[in-house]
């Protein structure tokens, strides 16, 4: 009886999933524990990236606002992120936001993309992650080593920016090394191989996409 419950819940959920994604679903209830386990997993895939969609198209807006009126709230963003139940590390998550929600509108596409990484870093990082000073250093040191190199002067802006978002989430004053360090993960080289790959995605996310009449 349980596992006819779980199912016809499940079939539910995927039937909402389906109505925000446009994907077909099966609309026969799971027979098996592992049938159910594994159509649960797809959905939480699913689940897990529309969520960070909607946290990085909030952050977008928030980031190209003028100050104090992104069309977003602060508690909308913490909401989104996996330590909306834990108080510390919500409350951290929001200082960041409401950093970047108080500052100035970034014009540079470049800089604001890594502003958007790093600020993205603290939203997605675990609650024990956020709560630790050096775990979330490290995640916004490496998230922003993923984006594209910047030239010198937005490298050193976009360097600035990081270092204030990494003293905020750590509620510490950055020393020089970890300066350094953010400055060289933000001026690195792209890795030419993955340019190539998340061109490709994007080009095939966009066929799907309008496949699906999005």
């Amino acid at each position: 009886m349980r596992l006819q419950d779980l199912a016809a819940r499940l079939v539910a959920v995927e039937a909402k999933l389906a109505t925000l994604t446009g994907i077909s679903v099966n609309t026969d209830s799971a027979t098996s524990i592992e049938e159910l386990n594994t159509r649960l997993s797809v959905v939480e895939v699913h689940v897990d990236r529309l969520i960070a969609e909607k946290a990085q198209s909030h952050i977008e807006d928030i980031i190209y606002s003028v100050a104090n009126e992104a069309p977003v709230s602060v508690e909308e963003v913490v909401a989104l992120s996996p330590s909306a139940d834990h108080d510390e590390a919500a409350t951290i998550v929001g200082d960041v936001v409401a950093a970047q929600h108080e500052a100035e509108a970034i014009s540079h596409p470049e800089i604001a993309d890594v502003v958007a990484a790093a600020v993205m870093a603290v939203i997605k990082a675990n609650p024990e992650i956020v709560v630790d000073p050096a775990a979330i250093t490290a995640a916004i040191t490496e998230a922003v080593a993923e984006m594209p190199a910047l030239p010198p002067e937005a490298a050193e802006k976009a360097a600035d920016a990081v270092t204030n978002i990494v003293a905020v989430a750590t509620g510490e004053e950055v020393h020089p090394e970890v300066y350094r360090q953010i400055a060289e993960a933000v001026s690195a080289p792209a890795d030419p191989a993955l340019d190539e790959i998340e061109q490709r995605l994007n080009a095939a996310e966009a066929k799907v996409d309008s496949l699906l009449g999005k």
